[in-house]
């Protein structure tokens, strides 16, 4: 913009003036003009600029970011060491030790509180097994050849000695309960005898229930049908025969469980083994029970 003063005819343009003078019918002006001005300061938040400046909205630049370290690498790559492992090992087997331990200590208390409870007020004793009597039916031992096929270098086949067992042997058990307050519940009786260890029959009673204060007697027929003996058991069977006095072993398996009005205890197994001599039909007394040694165990 142009002003004029009146002191010594002088044009001035915004502070800004020229020496040459003024004349009405040629102006020579030599106009310095300010330069622009700069542009408004840039903020780095786009929602804060100002649009008066006619300046684009979306920034030419990219906004700084904030300075983050690099994460550090991974202390373990791949396997973990040994000695962690190991640890690790070492303690998941000391929690399982733990364990063990607590579940034991809380059964065993269990069971000697319910042994507690069982002794004290409902007085409980265990029932009791034995052989009653055992008489011999039958008893023969046989002895028979077999021969057995040819072969490349026998011309003739050869001829062996076997000696079978046929017997029928008659077990009485009883099963005494002494309880006044306790019931036998029985879910399978197993009855068997052997001489040396060859079975001279087996028998199987199904389960019943016994009350309070009863006794039960339990009669077991053994048959054994050509029963293989060896050599040496069968001169021994025939020797005691000749002695009337033949050792057998009886063997009585229970599985049983007590009873408290409806509530029936888990079973377990009663194993008696009853070490015993009769004497054979054959003998001048007749067969009769001469002596029985028993012995009990749980299980």
């Amino acid at each position: 913009m142009l002003k004029q003063s009146k002191r010594g005819g002088k044009l001035f343009c915004d502070n800004y003036y020229s020496e040459e003078r003024f004349s009405p019918c040629s102006m020579a002006v030599r106009i310095i003009l300010r330069a622009p001005p700069p542009p408004p300061f840039e903020p780095f938040s786009p929602s804060v600029r100002s649009d008066i400046s006619g300046y684009a909205t979306t920034p030419s630049f990219t906004p700084l970011k904030a300075f983050t370290a690099p994460h550090p690498p991974p202390t373990v790559v791949g396997r973990p060491p040994l000695r962690s492992a190991r640890k690790c090992h070492r303690n998941g087997c000391g929690r399982c030790l733990d364990i063990f331990f607590l579940v034991t200590a809380v059964l065993i208390t269990a069971v000697v509180v319910t042994a507690l409870v069982l002794g004290l007020v409902y007085e409980m004793e265990f029932p009791h097994y034995t052989l009653q009597d055992v008489r011999i039916v039958q008893l023969n031992v046989t002895t028979s050849r077999h021969g057995n096929s040819i072969t490349v270098r026998q011309r003739q086949p050869s001829i062996s000695n076997q000696i079978v067992l046929n017997s029928h042997i008659l077990f009485t058990v009883q099963a005494r309960n002494p309880n006044h307050k306790i019931g036998i519940s029985y879910r399978q009786i197993s009855i068997s005898g052997t001489y040396k260890g060859t079975s001279v029959g087996q028998c199987n009673v199904h389960g019943f229930y016994q009350g309070v204060d009863n006794t039960t007697i339990l009669r077991a027929d053994l048959i054994a049908t050509n029963a293989q003996l060896t050599d040496g058991e069968g001169s021994a069977l025939q020797a005691d025969i000749k002695s009337s006095n033949i050792a057998l072993l009886g063997r009585i398996h229970v599985k049983v469980g007590i009873k408290i009005g409806s509530w029936t205890s888990p079973h377990v197994w009663i194993y008696v083994h009853c070490n015993i001599r009769v004497s054979p039909p054959s003998s001048l007394q007749g067969t009769k029970l001469l002596s029985k040694v028993c012995r009990r165990k749980w299980k």
